[in-house]
């Protein structure tokens, strides 16, 4: 008997156990459906504008805003006629006008015509090279300069200040200097010629030094020789303006004058 009654009095505690659980689950519920509930607010109606007055549109205030009133016209300006050109400063329009046509090249930015300017002042950039020092080897040698301030080179080894040595070979035999000038004709008729002497430059230098990778063994043998090809590096411009005198020294190679041509010869 007495296990019976123990087994009812478990059965019958966990039976109220169930139905509490089941109590409390329910209660739960409501809560959170209860909570989970809003209230949607009632949208108020626009109000309605005060009598009389009535909100402005983009179209009405434009139609309501007075246009501004229209500028005068103004009236027409003939723009002047462009007139001649000024002339260069430092040339007047007449100047130019008796200036030959072959020279105007030789006009600086200032209008200025070459060889007109002032004597006294800076002849170029090569005279402004001069100025700078020079190393102390060559001050010290007191070697003879140019017109610009420049080493004069061909000067140097004349006076015996510089003596190339003939070879590296210890030994070798000394090559005699070649006395042949080489006249190079310009292609433009205001220009002297040139006169290359090879007397000066074989004083230091040999044939092969020049022949026949810069320069061909004949006279007239480098057509396609031009100032701008010398001026970058080529010809000539291997040694100046580089080591030799700067190129704007014409006058030490533009020595011969042009041949006039007679009259047959212009035919």
């Amino acid at each position: 008997m007495s296990r019976k009654l123990t087994f009812g009095l478990i059965l019958s505690t966990i039976f109220m156990v169930i139905i509490v659980l089941t109590l409390n689950a329910c209660a739960q519920r409501e809560v959170k459906q209860e909570g989970a509930a809003v209230e949607t607010p009632v949208p108020k109606a626009e109000e309605a504008p005060a009598p009389g007055m009535i909100k402005p549109t983009a179209e009405t205030a434009a139609k309501e805003t007075p246009a501004a009133p229209e500028p005068a016209p103004t009236p027409a300006v003939t723009a002047p006629s462009p007139g001649p050109a000024p002339a260069a400063a430092g040339v007047s329009g007449d100047q130019i006008k008796n200036i030959d046509p072959s020279l105007l090249i030789y006009l600086s930015s200032r209008g200025v015509l070459a060889g007109t300017g002032d004597p006294s002042g800076l002849a170029g950039e090569a005279e402004k090279m001069g100025l700078a020092e020079h190393p102390a080897a060559m001050e010290l040698a007191k070697l003879p300069k140019d017109k610009y301030g420049l080493v004069d080179w061909a000067a140097s080894i004349k006076t015996g200040k510089v003596k190339p040595l003939e070879s590296l070979e210890p030994g070798a035999a000394a090559a005699p200097p070649f006395n042949l000038d080489i006249v190079i004709h310009t292609k433009s008729n205001f220009m002297n010629d040139v006169v290359f002497p090879h007397y000066v430059h074989t004083l230091w230098l040999t044939c092969t030094n020049c022949h026949t990778k810069i320069f061909q063994m004949k006279a007239g043998g480098n057509p396609e020789m031009t100032m701008p090809k010398i001026a970058s590096g080529e010809y000539c411009g291997r040694c100046h303006n580089r080591v030799a005198f700067p190129l704007t020294d014409c006058s030490r190679c533009h020595v011969k004058p042009k041949e006039t041509a007679s009259p047959a010869r212009q035919k």
